[in-house]
């Protein structure tokens, strides 16, 4: 679909809005149907969803931003205190996606929905901490895959979860899966992190440069999809809050050497049409990519993702939008090897 006639979908005002940098827009004359609310609830929650709109996440009148907050800071305070645990106990970690976003990008904690607790941790260190969660009561459950070939990812370990599934942490030993840790290894990422204060202590978050960083890859590994909505308003409060502080050399050289520069370039390309504060951003890292594929990522995120994309379209967006041909080349190889041979994960 062309840019022009995208414009005039319904979805499409409403992103300037969800990405802005500000606490809420509080736009009362902004137009939402409830379908259209219903598809963003499923998105990145109710009292996100409610907080961008209107300004209005925290309105115990509406049960449904309410509960999505309290599940909100279960997980976030589950998570938080697996990982002062771990700190307490000798072991040094940076936390990652939704633990270092929530803590560090929103004006309250409880905002942004994480479904687990991402965890770095030194491969050196990571058995003795496996050893360590598991005499505390987490342990590994095996469950169903998400895929018929098991689990191809490097950079995790499968979840360490309790009996009743109340807590969920994943240990990372790089910062994303391969390619990613060519460009951005687990030391890179410790020896820049910064120091956040929360109400229960004090975690390790990734830089501002590693951090945008780790957004751009997780969204392009995940193609774009439902599950990147997250990833893109983090980026866009990150760029609108911190961008004078992104090292753009640095992101760029790391994203060469990780073979994504791509799908990153993608990523910040996405944000600029959509209407995110680009201004920190280089010309040529937010330049659309060529081809119809940049723009059925495009229209995904303007319809709210009300339809599901096919097998063969979420290989195209693989091969022509999220990943260099051999790195697609080797995913698609560990796919083929697991569907007779299905991989298990790590486990430490």
């Amino acid at each position: 679909m062309p840019f022009r006639h995208m414009m005039d979908e319904p979805g499409m005002g409403l992103w300037p809005t969800l990405l802005a940098g500000s606490q809420g827009a509080g736009d009362e004359g902004l137009d939402v149907s409830e379908d259209q609310l219903a598809l963003l609830d499923d998105l990145i929650g109710p009292v996100l969803s409610r907080h961008l709109l209107y300004n209005s996440g925290l309105n115990l009148a509406d049960r449904e931003a309410s509960q999505s907050r309290l599940m909100n800071r279960f997980r976030r305070a589950d998570g938080l205190r697996w990982a002062l645990d771990a700190a307490n106990h000798g072991f040094e970690i940076v936390c990652l996606k939704g633990m270092a976003a929530t803590h560090f990008l929103y004006s309250s904690v409880d905002l942004r929905t994480m479904a687990d607790a991402d965890l770095l941790v030194r491969k050196t260190d990571c058995d003795r901490l496996v050893r360590h969660y598991q005499a505390a009561g987490l342990d590994f459950h095996d469950g169903l895959p998400d895929s018929r070939w098991g689990h191809i990812a490097d950079a995790s370990l499968i979840p360490l979860t309790g009996s009743d599934g109340a807590s969920n942490v994943d240990l990372h030993i790089h910062p994303d899966a391969w390619p990613l840790h060519l460009g951005l290894s687990t030391e890179d990422v410790f020896a820049a992190a910064t120091w956040v204060k929360t109400g229960e202590g004090r975690i390790l978050v990734p830089s501002m440069t590693h951090m945008l960083l780790l957004s751009a890859s997780h969204a392009a590994r995940d193609l774009f999809g439902p599950s990147t909505a997250k990833s893109l308003i983090d980026a866009a409060r990150l760029l609108a809050q911190f961008g004078g502080q992104v090292d753009w050399t640095e992101f760029e050289a790391r994203d060469r050497r990780g073979r994504m520069l791509k799908p990153a370039c993608a990523f910040l390309a996405i944000l600029d049409h959509l209407g995110a504060d680009t201004r920190a951003v280089p010309r040529h890292l937010k330049h659309p990519p060529a081809g119809g594929e940049f723009r059925r990522a495009l229209h995904d995120y303007v319809t709210l993702f009300a339809k599901d994309r096919s097998a063969f379209g979420k290989a195209r967006r693989e091969w022509l939008l999220c990943a260099e041909p051999g790195v697609a080349l080797r995913r698609n190889l560990k796919r083929l090897i697991g569907l007779f041979r299905p991989h298990r994960g790590l486990r430490g």
